[in-house]
């Protein structure tokens, strides 16, 4: 496991000297950081459904319909943080029922940030994939796991004779090229790494935000017999793995 963040690399975030070597002396035994799976699954699940705010108020938030996926996370903060949050009803939301489980803990959040998670809405800010995450396989594979867990599905369209693993990703207009890249990284490594093909698009969809800002969807396929190679090595968590695997019968 390699090393991603130092303590002392950590400290030099802070711009009050005594304030930081004071407030922060309970946190140093986290470190150092290394690269490691349940790290890359915080990765892409704060990539996916959930949300870093920075300064001046520090904050971790995810997303789900579901309180037992909240409680998932939760477990996976504690384990490496020892931090725990609390669970919210999403009032605002349009698409129905939701919750949030939210972490006020700014040396985390910092922490997090260091290792590569995007602040802010991530519509509008360009990102990718860590590295650390990419040139180890199996940090490589949890983080695939999540992020397809997250925003992917398994779709039955009627243009095509069997079913397939689908993922989009929306992005302000203007950061699509951004988006490409992040997305056809993913897609490189996991043929790299397992030999799964998977096709890029670009849907002819769109969404107006409230600010005025156009977003679109970039949108991944994986079909056929890397289908088959998808569910063996890397899958979904939880009733997506079960749908996938009861079709896997009709693909072989």
């Amino acid at each position: 496991m390699g090393v991603i963040l130092r303590y002392n690399d950590f400290l030099k975030t802070y711009k009050t000297r005594g304030y930081r070597i004071n407030h922060l002396e309970s946190y140093k035994d986290l470190f150092p950081i290394k690269s490691n799976k349940i790290l890359a699954g915080i990765i892409a699940d704060l990539m996916c459904d959930g949300h870093l705010q920075g300064n001046p108020k520090w904050r971790i938030d995810f997303t789900s319909k579901s309180k037992s996926e909240l409680k998932r996370f939760e477990g996976t903060i504690k384990t490496l943080f020892n931090k725990t949050g609390k669970i919210r009803e999403c009032k605002t939301n349009k698409y129905g029922k939701t919750y949030n489980m939210g972490i006020n803990c700014s040396p985390v959040a910092r922490i997090l940030l260091l290792c590569g998670v995007p602040q802010g809405q991530k519509v509008l800010t360009p990102f990718g994939a860590p590295e650390w995450i990419l040139k180890d396989k199996e940090c490589f594979r949890i983080f695939c796991k999540r992020m397809f867990s997250c925003e992917g599905s398994i779709m039955h369209e009627k243009t095509r004779r069997m079913p397939q693993v689908r993922l989009d990703m929306w992005k302000a207009e203007s950061l699509l090229e951004d988006g490409f890249k992040f997305i056809n990284g993913i897609c490189s490594k996991m043929d790299r790494y397992f030999g799964i093909k998977s096709t890029i698009t670009f849907p002819n969809s769109r969404s107006v935000r409230k600010d005025g800002i156009i977003t679109k969807p970039i949108r991944v396929y994986i079909l056929g017999e890397s289908m088959l190679k998808f569910c063996d090595k890397i899958g979904f968590e939880g009733d997506k793995q079960k749908s996938l695997k009861a079709l896997i019968p009709k693909l072989r």
